[in-house]
């Protein structure tokens, strides 16, 4: 009222005028309005400020969101930014990984320390657990009076810890992801203010850090599984195992930078798992076995499922050695294909928390590249394992099939066996079973050979050898053969032993034997040894059994060959004595064969007299003047060689066919030794001498094929005395070949003297004896309705009875075939009349067969007779066989008969064995090869050609070996 008093007075006036009341009053107005006026300056000016302010954090917050590094360099960027708003001199940035804290910046003091630094917030979290936890920001302004009240305690690493600090959680999502916090070693540095301002920045930096995270995560993932690619591309291009596994652990290593790489494999049986491939300096295969379910890897094998441990401190499962004391992170993949399990892959960190969900995602997508890759190298292997193993059959067949002889046959398959399995020696022990015990055969590594070859191995000797003698399975020993006692270089190292039977029809042949020096390092599952595989075992044992196989064929052979052999010797004994007919001429070629034929010192014969009771001497060989003349001065008495009634003499013959005795003082003077075998010479079941036999050059006593010879020369020595008693008597003899051309006469008659006219056949026989008479014989007979029998058949004797018998058998076998129909009832009732009338022990083998033209039908059945061979018009070859036994040898027999459809051109060999059994001089037979091989080539002909055919060839087959058995041939063509 009083300014506008005032301006009404200046108004009237023209002056100012101020009324002395107004003045104080306008100095206060004067006063307000100057304060108002600086309120508002200064209002305006913090809000300029915080324009500015928020346009800084804003253009932050813009350089943050927008920046595309990864995340080491964005913290970088976001600590300059807040550098800008509070002061950073002690600053960090830090990210939760699980329950690790990794600071990614950290400034202290104004030094930028090196990162990333991790820290477990596991056990003691902090006030950065607690920010974490609640994703709340914390300002502290002063830590030792706000000590009491902080929601957590602090976690210094710093011997000068803060007065003050300030901490803003990363939030993304839900999720608190990391930390800002600044500090500093005074109180009251950091306002609300600031917090409020870091808390803006926070957020922008968190999304940013998020997008980074998420970022990196695919770029990392893919560049990973990018990698794993490679890793697979390059193990598939591998086909060794063991190169794979290596080249597997290294790459994995070398691309992921972990601390080590395993792989381990399952052990059959038991369950374990045994390292295979590792990039651990030392650890080589099978050096570390793990119980089944041990350790992560255990675990891992046992559930079928990745076991993980990103601390393995405080994990019960983690398996500590070692060769594993710096691991602190482990994860183990099993390795499964088509859901078989072939091991795991172990991947080991010094670091906590190495391996995030991103890691595991990725190590099991290599994880199921490598087993696959393994799969695929184990199965590449198994087949050029098993190509191996049949290539190695193979060589070894093809080498046995060239082997001629039991030493080369040995000598070949010891060195073959040894190179193929890798043994380090190899034998082959042969059992004997005339002194019951193995004798060395053939060696191979060993360095003392004549220590071996020749060694007499007892049953009660070798533990390991009693074993496989009576369980006839391999069988592995740590106790040394006998034979390398005699090696002290050799007798002190561990020695692993494989015993392989030979086995061949039930019976054991002998032994092979493989072993290899061992320096006791044992590898998964027990010693190491070349045969541990189970490749390995099944060659070895195919090795066994085709040597098996081979040495029966060979010893059989030989067996036939000794046979032969022996009836050769005995028919070439036989020749010079039919020869001779002097008794003493006869004796003394007698007594210098035997030295000759089976390698002994003397021999002498001594004659029975029986009026006297008492041996005299004859015929002797390998004696001394004066021994010979010694001998012939005496009579020996009946009681010097007691061959009957005696028990105290040793036995040695299976049937008692010779004895070993002690000779008399003055008779062991004269054939040099104190002992003798001596050969009771029975003739008529009389006694009428001995046949004294020194001992044997070679020392062994006789046996065998030298056993056979002496029993036969002793046989035919008796004879021989015997036929000189009877000498005189040769008029008797003269009538008794007279009778056997009669009988031959007589015989020759019952055989068809040409082929009967058989409908829509060719027909053709032949029958030669080899002694006046014959057992064998073939018949022809026209049955009913147009049919016709055919009949072969084979007495099992020689001589007179052998022809008596086959007339019996002819006459029956007639009878009976035209009262029946069925070749097989036919047999089965010849039988019966056979059994029932011979008194003899003789038999005969039948094959009859019954032709129907109409029917162009051939029905057959066999008494235990060689079966025909049937010839196709195209050449092929089949025989024609039944079952059914010998006629004459039992009372009741079932015979099967059969039948088969003849077509034009069709050829029939009926024989007995002297065809297929003819020898030559080398003691070949002539065989059922020959005989087809000869009949196919002249099937074309007619019978009668073929006939001839087969004849001739078996006569030019023997040459001048003169005949052992009647030939009978007869053939049918259609």
């Amino acid at each position: 009222m009083q300014i506008m008093i005032s301006v009404a007075t200046y108004q009237q006036t023209g002056e100012l005028q101020w009324p002395a009341a107004s003045l104080p009053m306008l100095l206060v107005v004067l006063g307000l309005s100057a304060f108002i006026l600086w309120r508002r300056y200064r209002s305006r000016r913090q809000l300029i400020e915080r324009i500015n302010e928020l346009e800084k954090l804003r253009s932050a917050g813009r350089s943050i969101v927008a920046a595309q590094l990864d995340i080491s360099a964005l913290c970088q960027l976001i600590a300059g930014e807040a550098a800008t708003i509070i002061d950073t001199q002690t600053f960090q940035i830090g990210l939760f990984r699980d329950s690790a804290y990794d600071i990614l910046y950290w400034m202290a003091n104004g030094q930028l320390q090196e990162t990333p630094v991790s820290f477990t917030l596991k056990d003691q979290p902090g006030l950065v657990g607690w920010v974490r936890d609640n994703k709340q920001t914390l300002l502290v302004t002063d830590f030792k009076k706000e000590m009491a009240r902080l929601p957590a305690q602090p976690r210094y690493v710093s011997e000068s810890p803060p007065r003050s600090a300030v901490f803003v959680p990363l939030v993304s999502g839900q999720q608190a992801i990391g930390i800002l916090a600044a500090q500093s070693d005074r109180p009251g540095a950091f306002s609300k203010q600031d917090l409020g301002r870091l808390a803006i920045l926070s957020n922008q930096a968190a999304a940013a850090i998020a997008n980074a995270q998420i970022y990196e995560q695919e770029r990392t993932r893919a560049a990973h599984l990018e990698l794993v690619g490679q890793i697979a591309r390059q193990v598939n291009a591998i086909d060794d195992l063991d190169e794979l596994l290596g080249k597997v652990v290294e790459l994995t290593k070398q691309t992921f930078e972990f601390g080590s790489v395993n792989i381990f494999g399952i052990e059959a049986g038991t369950g374990a798992t045994i390292i295979q491939a590792s990039t651990i300096p030392g650890l080589a295969p099978g050096a570390l076995r793990l119980q089944a379910g041990a350790g992560l890897v255990g675990t891992a094998v046992a559930n079928r499922a990745t076991a993980l441990s990103n601390d393995t401190i405080d994990d019960r499962r983690f398996f500590n050695n070692a060769l594993s004391a710096a691991t602190r992170s482990e994860i183990s993949i099993p390795l499964i294909v088509s859901e078989v399990l072939l091991g795991a892959l172990d991947v080991q960190s010094p670091h906590v928390g190495a391996f995030t969900s991103q890691e595991q995602t990725v190590l099991e997508a290599l994880a199921d590249q490598v087993a696959i890759a393994i799969h695929k190298a184990q199965q590449l292997a198994k087949q050029r394992e098993q190509s191996w193993v049949a290539t190695a059959q193979l060589q070894v067949a093809a080498a046995i099939s060239r082997s001629s002889d039991l030493d080369t046959l040995a000598a070949t398959l010891v060195r073959l066996t040894a190179m193929l399995s890798g043994a380090e020696t190899c034998t082959i022990l042969l059992w004997d079973e005339e002194i019951e015990a193995y004798r060395g055969l053939a060696e191979f590594g060993l360095a003392d050979q004549t220590a071996f070859v020749g060694t007499l191995i007892s049953i009660g000797q070798w533990r390991a050898l009693d074993a496989v003698h009576v369980g006839l399975e391999p069988m592995q020993s740590e106790q040394p053969a006998p034979w390398y006692e005699s090696a002290p270089e050799t007798r002190s190292r561990a020695r692993s032993n494989l015993l392989l039977p030979l086995v061949a029809k039930g019976r054991t042949l002998g032994i092979m034997q493989l072993s290899q020096l061992s320096d006791g390092t044992p590898g998964p599952g027990g010693r190491q040894t070349p045969w541990s595989g189970d490749r390995q075992k099944e060659l070895l044992r195919n090795i066994a059994n085709q040597a098996a196989l081979a040495v029966d064929s060979i010893q059989l052979q030989i067996a036939q060959q000794e046979e032969a052999w022996v009836n050769t010797a005995l028919l070439q004994v036989a020749e010079a004595v039919n020869k001779l007919t002097d008794l003493n001429e006869i004796l003394y070629t007698i007594v210098r064969m035997v030295p000759m034929l089976v390698g002994t010192k003397s021999c002498i014969v001594l004659v029975w007299d029986e009026e006297q009771r008492s041996y005299q001497a004859g015929p002797s060989h390998g004696l001394s003047e004066m021994g010979q003349g010694l001998l012939e001065s005496f009579d020996v008495d009946f009681s010097e060689f007691p061959l009957l009634g005696r028990q105290d003499v040793e036995r040695i013959g299976p049937d008692a066919a010779y004895y070993t005795f002690r000779l008399p003082n003055w008779m062991d003077t004269i054939m040099d030794s104190d002992t003798a075998d001596v050969f009771p010479l029975y003739a008529r079941a009389k006694l009428v001498g001995a046949l004294v036999v020194g001992p044997a050059l070679n020392g062994r006593s006789l046996s065998g094929r030298r056993l056979n010879i002496v029993t036969g020369i002793a046989q035919q020595a008796a004879i021989a005395v015997v036929n000189d008693r009877l000498y005189k008597e040769s008029a008797e003899r003269s009538r008794m070949e007279q009778e056997l051309q009669v009988a031959r006469s007589i015989q020759a008659s019952l055989i068809p003297e040409e082929a009967p006219d058989i409908t829509d056949c060719d027909v053709s026989g032949y029958w030669q004896a080899a002694r006046e008479v014959s057992g064998d014989f073939y018949d022809f007979m026209r049955l009913a309705d147009g049919r016709w029998g055919i009949a072969i058949a084979d007495v099992a004797d020689k001589g007179v009875p052998a022809a008596l018998f086959m007339a019996l058998s002819r006459t029956i076998l007639r009878t009976v075939a035209f009262n029946r129909k069925n070749p097989g009832e036919v047999l089965q009732r010849t039988n019966q009349l056979i059994y029932n009338d011979q008194t003899s022990d003789l038999f005969v083998t039948i094959f009859y067969a019954v032709w129907d033209a109409n029917k162009r039908l051939l029905k057959y059945a066999s008494g235990g007779h060689n079966p025909p061979i049937l010839i196709r018009r195209a050449g092929d070859t089949l025989e024609l066989d039944t079952d059914g036994i010998a006629l004459g040898v039992i009372e009741d027999v079932t015979i099967e008969q059969r039948q088969v459809e003849l077509r034009k051109g069709d050829v029939i060999i009926f024989y007995t064995d002297g065809v297929t059994e003819a020898i030559n001089e080398d003691y070949d037979e002539f065989g059922m090869e020959r005989l087809r091989s000869i009949a196919r080539n002249a099937r074309r002909g007619e019978a009668g050609d073929i006939v001839s055919a087969i004849t001739v060839a078996v006569h030019d087959h023997a040459g001048e070996t003169p005949q052992f058995d009647d030939i009978t041939l007869v053939v049918l063509k259609y």
